[in-house]
């Protein structure tokens, strides 16, 4: 079950922006687990350029990050609860997509390493390795704004 709303979530992700055969292939291309490189990098020198519901969808998963790191010592249900908070949120930013281009391309290596390591979150065994993935998913999210212009 896990598994197919990992791989729901991710087709929702890759074909919820796309308009065209064009960018299916894009979408195809970038979301491969051997050609993503997720490495983030500035747009030469600049940040690179989202929409404004983008934006705020990103603000939306960085609020459930903030709301979730205040709690003290999360049990493992609190950190499946925040896992499927996340995937909601994750849905309606993918639903909600509408860029194209280099900057959308850009989104998804932002994107992809957050999926995974939602993925792991909702399968972790115990609380100390679900604070650790916690800490790098709040890293990954928080780091949106050092490459991406919010409007």
């Amino acid at each position: 079950m896990k598994r197919i709303l990992f791989a729901f979530i991710v087709c929702l992700f890759l074909f919820a922006c796309n308009q065209t055969a064009d960018k299916l292939e894009s979408h195809e291309h970038i979301a491969s687990s051997e050609s993503v490189d997720t490495v983030l990098v500035l747009n030469n020198g600049a940040k690179w350029k989202a929409d404004s519901t983008t934006d705020k969808n990103v603000i939306n998963l960085k609020t459930l990050a903030e709301n979730f790191r205040i709690k003290p010592f999360p049990t493992l249900n609190e950190y499946r609860l925040f896992s499927a908070d996340l995937t909601n949120g994750i849905s309606q930013l993918v639903q909600q997509c509408k860029m194209t281009g280099p900057d959308h391309e850009e989104l998804h290596h932002w994107l992809e390493p957050i999926l995974n390591k939602n993925k792991e979150l909702k399968n972790v065994s115990d609380t100390s390795a679900a604070r650790k993935i916690f800490e790098t998913l709040d890293e990954r999210i928080d780091n949106y704004r050092n490459y991406f212009e919010l409007k």
